[in-house]
């Protein structure tokens, strides 16, 4: 475990926390290198480590590996009260756990740690420093490791004001709108979402969503009537009507008569 005793008031600050030491090594030259504005003041060799420097030093960065012996990342922030600092993880490819750390809004990092998407993850907190959500998006997290999934299972949605933890059930249906999505949810006003269509289709389960066209993903559960046209049409129980792409129509009719199975 090293410490740097002293911090510039203008930096922020952060702590590095991995088993191995090549790793935190490179990621130390990475962040001297591309992160100036990133003053890290210790660098921890196991969970237990990480949580005593967390409560002393208080930093405003966590980079957290997940896979750690003893206690690995996600058991060591179950064993903090409090999470007063933005998180970026870091791991070896690991899909399952990226799967589930997309669908919390974190930010992540695939070893070895390319320097740009670096750079990018804290430009990202340098842009939101003061909020954060940490508890919040943990808590998504956790649901998608451990609990078996289901259309009741949260996801958080990063908007400009902040984020939105929305269960996946509630949402009708996402229309693109340029770089941002509007995510339209039952009962509820559209929240502009700060993520391309893209972005959505590739975390959103394929059992429950489709992408229908070019500008919008359906949740299936709330077609209620398919028209047939070129491509054809879908009716939403909320009244809407919205396009079929005809390469996209036997996508949609495989998984609406799969999901009416399942119900």
């Amino acid at each position: 475990m090293n410490e740097t005793n002293t911090t510039t008031p203008s930096l922020l600050t952060a702590i590095v926390i991995d088993d191995e030491k090549n790793s935190r090594e490179a990621l130390l030259k990475k962040i001297a290198m591309h992160c100036p504005e990133l003053q890290v003041l210790q660098e921890c060799r196991d969970g237990e480590e990480g949580i005593a420097a967390i409560r002393q030093r208080k930093p405003q960065i966590v980079f957290l590996d997940i896979e750690m012996p003893a206690m690995n990342g996600f058991t060591m922030l179950q064993q903090l009260p409090e999470k007063n600092f933005h998180l970026i993880f870091t791991t070896a490819y690991n899909q399952y756990a990226i799967e589930a750390i997309r669908f919390s809004a974190f930010d992540y990092l695939v070893k070895p740690v390319d320097a740009v998407e670096l750079a990018n993850a804290v430009g990202r907190i340098k842009e939101t420093l003061k909020e954060r959500h940490t508890d919040g998006k943990l808590a998504v997290l956790m649901e998608h490791l451990f609990k078996e999934k289901n259309r009741h299972s949260k996801i958080a949605i990063a908007t400009m004001e902040g984020l939105d933890f929305i269960p996946m059930d509630e949402i009708v249906y996402l229309e693109a709108v340029g770089n941002y999505t509007n995510v339209h949810i039952r009962a509820s006003k559209p929240i502009l979402a700060s993520k391309t269509l893209k972005e959505f289709e590739d975390i959103l389960p394929g059992a429950q969503f489709c992408r229908i066209h070019n500008a919008s993903i359906v949740n299936v559960a709330f077609i209620q009537k398919f028209i047939k046209t070129d491509g054809g049409q879908i009716v939403l129980q909320t009244g809407i009507v919205l396009d079929v792409a005809r390469r996209r129509k036997d996508e949609l009719m495989q998984l609406m008569a799969t999901f009416t199975a399942r119900v």
